[in-house]
């Protein structure tokens, strides 16, 4: 099977995840190269990428495709850019090129509703969202509200008055740029059964009230009255390649893969994850019916067991001290019941949502003490709820349909590595301890591959050799680097001991 794979843009998560969770199983990902896909807020050369997409599409069987980088040159640039619809629309074409080239290849695409974030800063957004950007989240906030009758007139004037005068005016150039996309978006979904034949519209970084929610609210009502599918609206982003890869594996194979979800308190599925706009519980089963599988209530007659950690409450950040919801829950009792699965013969996927931006450490290390971490089939536990899901998912869907093998075992090292080790300990350590006395900040870490992507990778082998001596015994780094010069995410890939 030969699937193209078109990436959200170059970070590890996007450009290497799908690929080397596909590794050894007869899927072929084949994705542009990184000359093509441009870096950060420079957008990717569209003329090559299309060149390059209409190159493979006689010989494809499935094309995974983030419309975000085929439309704006990636996710950033889609934050950025002064395209025209009619410019726009012509890049969408490309999509109805390749049906014309090879009218068997599926196509599966995924389409952000642009974000907008609760905070000031432009390392992802225009350079005035540095000194205003909570202000335009906010203006989103009451314009929502106001139209859902939640405040009145004359305090909403009060509030959007105030925040004006920070503004300084940009919030034209921000609306609009909402709106060609809001635009763009509809004219996706007019392709949905043509030249698309599956889609998602996931929400980045979303929140109950706002810009984003008002978005996808004024879509579905769009394509109500427009007479238009229903597409599956959620919190996501990252992970959506590898959502619409599984689901690509799915239905080439012609199976669809039954999931057991155990959570670890039967509180956890009303828990709402950070910058998401609705309980995991909500989000869960379209995850699951997006990669192409199904919920199943049996645990006998089910090929994965999807076991999910969560607080029972108050989520908060890997770096935040843990709140009352952490400390409900029975880790004992969860543990026990995964061992169960792994010794059963289950494909045991756990996915780690317990903490946002990284993983539960006290869970993983008293699995540790039980069993060996690395017989689960597929861990992940990084950025948000949604991007732990869909990655999770991804890989026990390739276990089960491909069977496990040393690629996946590595991935699965990879995923403890950075999601355990330096998501939510590393980082932390070395921007509060260390950063400073370099002359570096949280956003900027100096040089790609630099003394701060050496520091990365001594701490990492510190503390993963602490924390998981049996992991270290098997692999050792093989690359570290910084991809966008920043802490936030680190390229990270093991390789196996001799």
């Amino acid at each position: 099977m030969k699937v193209v794979y078109i990436p959200l843009d170059e970070r590890p998560c996007n450009y290497n995840f799908a690929g080397r969770i596909a590794g050894g199983s007869g899927v072929q990902v084949i994705k542009p190269g990184l000359d093509i896909l441009g870096s950060k807020k420079q957008s990717a050369d569209y003329e090559r990428l299309k060149s390059f997409m209409l190159s493979h599409a006689t010989e494809a069987d499935s094309y995974v495709v983030s419309l975000d980088m085929l439309l704006y040159g990636g996710i950033l640039p889609s934050r950025l850019h002064h395209l025209s619809e009619d410019e726009l629309s012509e890049r969408l074409s490309v999509l109805d090129r390749i049906k014309e080239l090879n009218p068997k290849v599926k196509i599966y695409a995924f389409a952000l509703i642009m974000r907008c974030p609760a905070y000031s800063s432009a390392d992802e957004e225009p350079d005035y969202y540095e000194y205003c950007g909570r202000e335009i989240f906010l203006t989103g906030q009451v314009k929502h509200k106001l139209q859902l009758g939640l405040i009145s007139d004359e305090e909403a004037d009060a509030l959007l008055n105030g925040y004006a005068s920070v503004i300084n005016g940009n919030l034209e150039d921000f609306e609009a740029r909402r709106r060609t996309n809001r635009n763009m978006l509809i004219k996706v979904v007019e392709r949905l059964h043509r030249s698309i034949d599956f889609l998602i519209i996931p929400q980045d970084d979303s929140a109950e009230f706002g810009y984003t929610t008002m978005d996808r609210e004024a879509i579905k009502l769009e394509l109500k009255q427009r007479g238009l599918a229903d597409v599956a609206m959620y919190p996501g982003a990252d992970e959506v390649g590898m959502t619409l890869l599984a689901r690509a594996a799915c239905e080439y194979k012609g199976v669809a893969p039954r999931i057991y979800c155990d959570f670890v308190d039967d509180r956890c599925p009303d828990v709402k994850p950070l910058y998401e706009d609705r309980p995991v519980g909500k989000t869960l089963p379209f995850q699951i019916e997006s990669a192409g599988c199904v919920i199943n209530s049996d645990y006998t007659s089910s090929d994965i067991i999807l076991y999910l950690n969560y607080p029972t409450r108050l989520p908060v950040e890997a770096w935040q001290e843990k709140s009352v919801g952490y400390d409900e829950r029975d880790l004992k009792s969860f543990i026990a019941r995964i061992k169960d699965g792994v010794a059963g013969g289950k494909v045991a996927a756990l996915a780690d949502g317990a903490y946002c931006n990284g993983g539960d450490c006290e869970l993983l290390c008293m699995l540790n003490s039980e069993m060996d971490v690395l017989s689960l089939s597929a861990y992940a536990g990084w950025n948000t709820s949604s991007n732990t899901l869909g990655t999770v998912i991804c890989q026990a869907v390739f276990v089960f349909l491909f069977g496990d093998n040393s690629e996946q075992k590595r991935f699965l090292a990879e995923r403890i590595y950075e999601d355990v080790g330096y998501c939510a300990h590393v980082r932390a350590h070395i921007t509060g301890n260390h950063l400073a006395e370099l002359g570096f900040d949280y956003f900027n870490a100096g040089e790609t591959s630099g003394v701060v992507a050496d520091m990365v990778r001594h701490h990492l082998e510190d503390y993963i050799g602490d924390k998981f001596p049996n992991i270290v015994e098997r692999y050792c780094i093989a690359e570290c680097r910084m991809p966008w010069k920043r802490m936030f995410e680190v390229d990270l890939s093991l390789k196996e001991k001799i």
